[in-house]
């Protein structure tokens, strides 16, 4: 998914921002403005606009009205004025890089992907927190998730919700036939195949393979399963088309050719796969953490309670219940001119803000505390209380081309998911690509 206007920023985004500083690498990190006096909440009115999706709470509503209102509380002084974004992520970011590169104070808090800090430190789209926080803030948030968002030493971004993938399986079924749920990789083809020929479903397991970006979370999954990794740490070195990576193409496609796994799965997004286990069509899904609202509710899910969820399995001989990581957090605008009360904000919703997602919503709020806390533990969703234990897995976006590295993945697997290359080729395919992508070149 690459930026429409990469070559803009590239040549405009360092003159917005009064200070770039320069990195070993070469490339310039967006240090952003002088900040020293401009930390601190006005005490006169003041008014920041906050650019965010939509926050569901457990019942349905939305729950950014009541974040706001709750730092109203703390900080009567401010108004915050919410500027919806667009429901799709690739228009939410092709959005913000065009305003924000063009020098806007609006927004001065913005909601973004986990995946964007890279490529927005990069482009100078974002201001580097840690000259603006206590030492050792971070150690309060998940090591991989603080590490997901870090760009040459600095921290980008507030860790705002989490997003896990799980495995949900139909109970029902296993039960009746007297199986377990799957310990392995290897066990949930050999299970499903035996409820499929049995005539209880036309499907064994349904995921997410057509040619975008949730193609390349199945796959980091999957090679971080079989102990490997797309890219290396430093996000400089392609690992990608090592053993790791054979095991899991592997695994894809056979899932496909002995039927476990229907050919139409290269056309499947997050919907598809989850129309095709709700409808009562497939035994095992792997999908995000909303899913089970969804699958469990009789207005949506035929086959609302008759369901499980587990954290994902492994592959033998290894260890399972890892899931990519997702998830939204809150950045700051280097042209804002409220920079202290943009901040005090961000860092609210960041820290204090964090006890009511654990209450009332239906995302996961990654500060420790309340991630490892009693609210979280008691939800009705079963999976948050699996989400404490799961070891997640980063997509390889510790680097500004990450868009391209991501299409360098799902182009060639979903080739090799349709039957129209190797699993060797494919891997050969896309170590050329990545290695491309990573110096900058389109593909």
């Amino acid at each position: 998914m690459p930026l429409s206007r990469r070559s803009l920023l590239r040549t405009t985004a360092g003159a917005a921002v009064p200070l770039v500083a320069a990195t070993g690498c070469g490339r310039a990190a967006a240090r952003g403005p002088d900040v020293s006096d401009a930390t601190e909440v006005p005490r006169g009115p003041v008014t920041i606009r906050w650019w965010a999706g939509r926050v569901a709470a457990r019942d349905g509503s939305d729950l950014r009205p009541a974040l706001v209102r709750a730092f109203r509380r703390k900080h009567p002084n401010v108004t915050v004025r919410l500027i919806a974004a667009p429901p799709t992520t690739d228009v939410a970011r092709a959005t913000l890089t065009t305003q924000v590169a063009s020098g806007s104070p609006s927004p001065d808090v913005y909601m973004g992907d986990v995946a964007w800090p890279a490529q927005f430190a990069y482009n100078s789209l974002a201001l580097a927190l840690d000259p603006l926080l206590p030492k050792g803030y971070w150690q309060r948030y998940p090591e991989e998730l603080v590490r997901a968002l870090t760009y040459q030493g600095q921290v980008y971004a507030f860790p705002f919700y989490l997003d896990e993938a799980f495995l949900y399986y139909r109970k029902d079924l296993l039960h009746k036939h007297g199986l377990r749920p799957p310990g392995s990789w290897e066990e949930l083809a050999t299970t499903a195949t035996k409820i499929q020929r049995a005539g209880d479903a036309d499907f064994g397991f349904v995921w997410q393979g057509t040619v975008y970006e949730g193609l390349t979370a199945n796959v980091a999954e999957l090679v971080a399963d079989a102990g490997g990794s797309i890219l290396s740490p430093d996000a400089r070195k392609v690992t990608f088309d090592g053993p790791a990576g054979v095991r899991a193409l592997t695994y894809l496609r056979e899932l496909i050719t002995r039927g476990v796994t229907p050919s139409s799965v290269t056309t499947f997004v997050e919907q598809d796969s989850l129309d095709a286990f709700t409808s009562g069509r497939s035994v095992f899904l792997r999908n995000w953490l909303y899913a089970w609202g969804v699958a469990d509710n009789p207005a949506s899910s035929q086959v609302a309670g008759k369901i499980g969820v587990m954290r994902r399995p492994g592959f033998e001989g290894g260890t399972g219940g890892r899931s990519c990581l997702g998830g939204w957090c809150n950045y700051l605008n280097p042209h804002s001119r409220n920079l202290g009360t943009a901040l005090a904000f961000a860092r609210f919703l960041a820290e204090e803000g964090q006890s009511i997602l654990a209450r009332d919503a239906a995302v996961l709020p990654p500060l420790l505390s309340q991630l490892h806390g009693r609210a979280v533990a008691r939800s009705a969703n079963p999976a948050f209380a699996l989400a404490r234990d799961v070891r997640l897995v980063a997509r390889p976006t510790r680097t500004p081309e990450y868009p391209m590295v991501s299409k360098a993945v799902f182009t060639p697997v979903n080739e090799v998911l349709s039957g129209g290359t190797s699993v060797r080729q494919a891997l050969a395919h896309a170590r050329g690509d990545l290695q491309a992508a990573l110096r900058g070149e389109a593909l």
